[in-house]
């Protein structure tokens, strides 16, 4: 398979815990909003990955969105 046109990309920064996103604005998403629904694509996809309920994905996002337990870095 060969990736032409990404929407996110998400990896393991090599030698590092560091996770790096890399956004790719699209037509498809839009803005802000289309980006939203894919992260609540990506919760369904996870929960069904890890065969448990959306709930309980969802309790995760909910508990770091009120306590973050990473940094947001820019790199251009």
């Amino acid at each position: 398979m060969q990736i032409k046109t990404p929407l996110v990309i998400m990896f393991e920064e090599e030698g590092t815990n560091n996770v790096i996103c890399h956004l790719h604005p699209s037509e498809t998403c839009g803005s802000y909003s289309g980006y939203g629904l894919l992260i609540c694509d990506l919760v369904r996809h996870v929960a069904k990955c890890f065969d448990v309920g959306e709930e309980q994905v969802w309790e995760w996002v909910d508990k770091e969105r009120k306590k973050p337990t990473t940094e947001i870095t820019r790199r251009h």
